[in-house]
């Protein structure tokens, strides 16, 4: 298994918002994490890094799991966990009320592979027979009124609220969380945030993550490199991670 993890403020935002951890656990298994933060003032920073070291920390700590049931009961007690630590910072910090971070993350097991998804962050599957595929459905306004019929692909394209995200990790006093087991051959992943999948095309982001002549990092690289050329409106993060070896 390879892996690269990079993260840019881009070009305008003043301060990078996202965090990211890539961690291993007592059996070996392996935690990606990538958490774009919300809020005013520093509150967006803030979540995302309480959300990566609470995980970190919990995972770096685990021995390994013996079942898919265990795997999924774990993320969902740290998810509450780390749910109640970011709400209750802010509701301690006047100032800071209401910050909060999406989280999305895959965990490495022998077992398969594990995808858990809170907000608009994403992960997506590859396989080197061209295959890119999101694994993870948005939580936000707009994707909701897509899946209701509200609106159509192109009118999503240009809603003004295209952005607003309907769950998000330490805004609300609880937290849904999808958790989802991967047991078919996948090759590798990419988890990322809005300023990667909001700019680029997922044409270019499967142009890019397929290059099998090309190592890992620099294919992250690549494509953070696209997101800054297509205007570096937001933070980007990025995770790439090669499962299988590259074709002769």
């Amino acid at each position: 298994m390879k892996y690269y993890g990079i993260t840019d403020k881009g070009k305008i935002r003043k301060n990078n918002q996202d965090s990211y951890v890539i961690a291993s656990n007592g059996a070996d298994d392996v935690f990606a994490i990538v958490a774009d933060g919300i809020g005013g003032n520093s509150g967006g920073d803030i979540a995302s890094r309480l959300a990566v070291s609470h995980f970190s920390k919990a995972f770096s700590e685990n021995d390994g799991f013996s079942s898919p049931a265990e795997v999924k009961e774990w993320v969902r007690r740290h998810v509450s966990a780390a749910n109640t630590l970011i709400y209750e910072y802010g509701s301690g910090h006047p100032a800071l009320k209401g910050m909060g971070t999406t989280l999305c993350g895959a965990i490495i097991t022998k077992m398969g592979v594990f995808i858990v998804n809170i907000g608009d962050s994403r992960a997506y599957t590859w396989n080197y027979d061209g295959r890119l595929v999101q694994v993870t459905m948005d939580h936000t306004l707009v994707n909701d009124m897509l899946l209701h019929g509200e609106l159509t692909m192109e009118e999503a394209k240009t809603f003004p609220r295209r952005n607003v995200l309907t769950n998000a990790l330490g805004v609300w006093e609880s937290v849904r969380s999808d958790i989802d087991f991967h047991q078919e051959q996948i090759d590798g992943l990419l988890l990322c945030s809005d300023g990667l999948h909001g700019y680029v095309s997922e044409e270019k982001i499967r142009d890019i993550v397929l290059d099998c002549d090309t190592d890992p990092a620099l294919r992250a690289r690549r494509l953070m490199r696209s997101a800054l050329d297509a205007g570096g409106y937001d933070n980007v993060t990025v995770i790439l991670i090669e499962l299988e070896r590259r074709p002769e």
